[in-house]
């Protein structure tokens, strides 16, 4: 049992401010919660919303239709009541004639109140009302918002109360509360997506973060920050993305452990950078929250598209790992991880996060950090001061040579943007730069084989002919989509990739050949993993699924594309596609 709520209206009107009481309503009242935003690139106006899945289980994909609307604006009404339940709730002062409509003027009771401010307040007092959490639940939350401005609280607590009231009085049959679940559960924590890549930054012993704002990655910045003096982070917004980028090279020289966050175009100034992290040999941690391209974009919705811009960045041949998280949970562990990965190596980890996994929110349990890497992969001081020399691109086996921290020992750290021999004086002979470049290459075999995540997992119907394949946070609507499938007779699997490079192409391969059919959803424009995998595997998908509009995939239009390739089975036996 669930409720979809969408929360809509103007940027200035409090939406985003609504669905966080809401959520936290929510869950602290014992329910599920996961949300996730679709904002304009404005202050103020336009048409922005809120989308809010409260439920008994922890489905996160992303659903068009609601069985609540609280509309603060006329064009909001406009805009969503098309995809309104026959029996649903529209809460709104705008769209009296809507057989939906709840009899409340929501903008006369805050006015009444005190502040034609406070409509959000009345709005998401009515929508709790309704689904049954308690009025002390969001009473609280008012006071926790609130509690250094005194009369702006009275005023809100004044609208809940008589939003409250007003709902109460006009319920009918169809705005029945939803039942009351499990409240015991109080275990869970309220995250969006960037405080996940935040927390996971913190986790993964990060000390030096930077970087210039770009949407949708500031809120990874913004979080560090305000976390950087208990944490001991030292943040430093840089003048541009350019002087980000050569910041995280200097400072993981010097031993931090460093990482930047930016978009699409933010990183594209950052690839002469790259280039320089990688002849350096130094780790570090890029996050890019990807959105639509060209050149600015949408600024503010969401794409998978930078796959290849990552992939190819940057001059010359140095190796890389790419990562894609697939919810907001793996937002923490794959950051966490990511410091780990590119400290053992000495290469750039990439983590891969989008606009909708940036800007969602969910309930989750706390994340574990007991299972974390905890060892540094640094030289120590008695290990440099026991050794007759250094020598910081040793040519090693494995191409991972000894790396020292600068000023730790009587050894001298040098490192140089040219070309250069074991000891990091820059050459231009032939030989050198020959074993150099041959040892790179042995380094990058090393990271190939290496098991940097747990092996791909196929879930769904082992006896399925037909594989889906998804990347990054398309992960939980695919799921979503394939399992209401199977619910109506339909046989699938679906394999989510979270690890993009290096890929293990004989294991894909393998998994590829047993199944009659493949297809790749991704929600960019060329199907920027299915050209991967075409050139890696040298096989070609049956189908391509793609979502072009800066939009996410929901599970209605996923459903709809998915049931013209698989067969559905109805209950009497017949079969249909």
């Amino acid at each position: 049992m669930e409720y979809n709520i969408r929360i809509a209206g103007e940027a200035g009107q409090g939406v985003q401010s609504a669905a966080v009481i809401l959520g936290k309503a929510a869950l602290r009242s014992g329910f599920h919660v996961y949300g996730y935003m679709d904002v304009e690139s404005r202050i103020r106006g336009g048409l922005n919303f809120a989308h809010m899945r409260i439920s008994s289980t922890d489905e996160e994909g992303v659903r068009s239709d609601y069985g609540i609307l609280m509309a603060l604006s006329s064009e909001a009404v406009d805009a969503f009541c098309e995809n309104l339940w026959e029996d649903g709730v529209l809460i709104s002062s705008h769209g009296r004639d809507h057989v939906n409509r709840m009899p409340v003027n929501i903008e006369e009771i805050a006015r009444n109140a005190g502040a034609k401010a406070a409509v959000s307040t009345v709005g998401v007092s009515c929508v709790c009302a309704l689904i049954g959490i308690d009025q002390d639940v969001v009473s609280k939350l008012l006071n926790e918002k609130f509690s250094d401005r005194r009369k702006i609280l009275e005023i809100n607590l004044t609208a809940m109360r008589a939003a409250y009231e007003a709902a109460g009085q006009t319920k009918r049959e169809k705005h029945r509360s939803l039942p009351l679940w499990d409240t015991a559960r109080k275990d869970r924590l309220f995250l969006t997506g960037h405080e996940a890549v935040a927390l996971g930054a913190v986790a993964g012993g990060v000390s030096f973060v930077t970087g210039y704002p770009m949407s949708p990655a500031t809120g990874i910045l913004n979080d560090i920050a305000k976390w950087s003096r208990n944490t001991g982070i030292v943040m430093e917004q840089a003048e541009d993305e350019i002087a980000a980028v050569n910041m995280l090279a200097g400072a993981s020289y010097a031993g931090a452990r460093v990482m930047t966050a930016t978009s699409g175009g933010g990183f594209c100034l950052m690839t002469e950078g790259v280039s320089l992290i990688g002849m350096i040999e130094v780790p570090a941690v890029i996050v890019i929250a990807q959105r639509p391209g060209p050149a600015t974009g949408l600024p503010t919705k969401t794409a998978q598209g930078d796959l290849h811009l990552v992939l190819h960045a940057g001059h010359g041949f140095f190796p890389r790992v790419i990562l894609a998280p697939q919810n907001i949970h793996d937002c923490f562990e794959i950051t966490a991880r990511a410091f780990d990965i590119a400290e053992k190596y000495q290469v750039p980890v990439f983590v891969l996060t989008d606009q909708l996994l940036q800007d969602s929110f969910a309930s989750l349990t706390e994340p574990r950090t007991d299972q974390l890497p905890g060892e540094r992969h640094l030289l120590d001081a008695r290990t440099l001061d026991a050794m007759k020399t250094y020598r910081r691109y040793e040519n090693t086996d494995s191409g991972i040579s000894p790396m020292a921290i600068p000023g730790l020992s009587r050894h001298v750290v040098v490192v140089d943007s040219d070309e250069h021999d074991e000891n990091g004086h820059l050459i231009e002979d032939a030989i050198t730069a020959g074993k150099m470049t041959r040892k790179r290459l042995r380094k990058a075999d090393t990271v190939s084989r290496a098991h940097i995540l747990t092996a791909p997992v196929i879930e769904g119907d082992e006896d399925s002919e037909h594989l889906f394949i998804s990347w990054g946070s398309s992960y939980e609507t695919v799921k979503e989509t394939l399992n209401r499938l199977r619910q109506r007779g339909a046989c699938c699997a679906h394999l989510n990739l979270r690890q993009l490079w290096p890929l293990d192409a004989e294991v894909l391969g393998r998994i590829w050949d047993c199944y009659e059919g493949v297809t790749i959803i991704e929600n960019n424009v060329t199907g920027e993993l299915c050209t991967l995998l075409e050139t890696e595997l040298k096989r070609t998908p049956d189908n391509l699924i793609k979502q072009v509009d800066g939009r996410p995939f929901s599970v209605q239009n996923l459903t709809d594309a998915v049931s013209d390739i698989v067969h559905v089975r109805t209950v009497g036996g017949g079969e249909k596609k």
